[in-house]
């Protein structure tokens, strides 16, 4: 051990000391002093590789010690299992300001032990900083639990909700289920689902509506906020749904039709996604975390004409109160106990009806549902209408209208009159037949 020790030392001392003669000014007499030194670290490291393998594993143990000592003593060191990396902070930083240990912080650390006469590599630091060695920390965890069994009994939910004005009814009780479901997907309640359902709110500029939704979560957890995602993006949106906490999709109504329909419609009831961590190497499943919140500006920006049952439409009626910002400790409070106690947060079947028969005058009207509307009405008197398919009903609006209903497919518009909630229907040999009756 005294030998392993005393070697140690040697090739420290000579290693400060080339560096003190590096720095030296006087370039011409120091060379040869250079070579001298550069000699003798290479009569050292031929004497360490001379050692007994005892003496080797002790020297490594303790230059793995003194690694771990140093770190510890010079920072506060924890792994983000939100985020999937470590972060560090100095001791004497009083900020609450954590920073990733990336590439360039373990270059720094390994360039400052190595200055304190510690042996060690880069890849040294990286495999610690890898390891269980260093404690877990979940930022959302870690606030849900300061706040739990803290509630004061008040419905922070319901005053929150009350500043948004608006004509539906139903916007309270909906906004309840779904702040519950959103802490809910932090905490992992339910592995199997996904939060579904996401508000969209509708009104002109001006109304507030981004700055209600940042105003959701509490400052400790605003990292986990973001309204500059694009839905056209699909790596990236499937990236933020594991780190991020609520996702607005900002500017909904410039979403394409397709998008609606297809990928959007999949994502956001997932309860899991594959993405790569920030610093790592391999495509991973991870939990999702993120809820959906939308904003618009245009009143019909629904386009699944099979039925939209995945967003809220909200139209507000004047701007949303936000100069008082709500009492988030207590809000949060108030939501762990509803959902330690087992209060629903998910939306059961006739409130899932409910939401899509609401969000109907939010739909997107497409040109051959237009041209449908203008020339047939829904009939109830078998009498007065006549029971047509989709093939005989299309076939009569391209004769009238033309140009209008050339790119209308027949599957595209079976799909429109079968969401036509007055159409009675019945299904026959010949397909699916429905009771119109022409305008006069």
């Amino acid at each position: 051990m005294k030998t392993v020790s005393r070697q140690k030392n040697n090739t420290s001392n000579i290693t400060m000391e080339l560096g003190r003669i590096i720095r030296s000014r006087k370039k011409r007499k120091s060379s040869k002093a250079i070579v001298a030194c550069l000699e003798q670290i290479a009569k050292c490291r031929q004497q360490e590789l001379e050692l007994p393998e005892a003496d080797k594993d002790m020297k490594q143990s303790d230059d793995t010690i003194g690694i771990m000592k140093y770190l510890e003593r010079k920072y506060l060191l924890r792994y983000n299992t939100v985020m999937g990396y470590t972060e560090y902070k100095r001791r004497d930083d009083d900020s609450d300001t954590w920073k990733p240990a990336d590439k360039r912080a373990v270059n720094s650390f390994t360039f400052d032990a190595r200055a304190n006469g510690i042996n060690v590599w880069d890849k040294d630091i990286t495999r610690y900083l890898q390891s269980d060695k260093i404690p877990d920390y979940n930022p959302v965890t870690d606030y849900l639990n300061s706040v739990r069994r803290q509630w004061d009994g008040q419905d922070h939910i319901g005053m929150l909700a009350k500043t948004v004005k608006t004509n539906c009814q139903h916007w309270e009780k909906w906004f309840r289920t779904w702040l519950l479901a959103m802490v809910a997907q932090w905490t992992g309640k339910n592995k199997n689902y996904g939060n579904s359902v996401a508000p969209l709110l509708i009104s002109g500029q001006g109304y507030n509506k981004s700055t209600f939704c940042r105003s959701l979560l509490p400052p400790c957890l605003q990292w986990g906020y973001t309204d500059n995602m694009s839905a056209d993006n699909k790596k990236s949106l499937m990236h933020a749904m594991a780190e991020m906490l609520l996702i607005n999709l900002d500017e909904f109504n410039q979403i394409s039709a397709r998008n609606q329909e297809g990928f959007l419609k999949n994502l956001i009831q997932l309860a899991s996604v594959k993405a790569k961590r920030p610093y790592g190497k391999h495509v991973e499943e991870l939990p999702r975390l993120a809820s959906f919140i939308a904003t618009t500006n245009i009143t019909d920006s629904l386009a699944d004409p099979t039925g939209n049952r995945r967003f809220i439409g909200i139209e507000l009626t004047q701007p949303i109160d936000v100069p008082t910002p709500p009492n988030h400790n207590q809000l949060y409070a108030q939501v762990m106990h509803l959902l330690d106690n087992g209060e629903c947060y998910w939306f059961d079947a006739e409130q899932t009806q409910l939401i899509m028969s609401h969000n109907r005058q939010f739909q997107a009207q497409e040109p051959a549902m237009i041209c449908f509307n203008d020339m047939f009405e829904s009939c109830a008197d078998e009498h007065e209408g006549q029971w047509c398919n989709t093939a005989i009903i299309l076939t009569r609006l391209r004769k009238r209208y033309g140009s209008a209903m050339v790119r209308t497919n027949m599957i595209g518009f079976g799909r429109m009159l079968a969401n036509v909630p007055t159409l009675l229907r019945r299904r026959t040999g010949r397909g699916t037949l429905y009771l119109v009756k022409e305008r006069s």
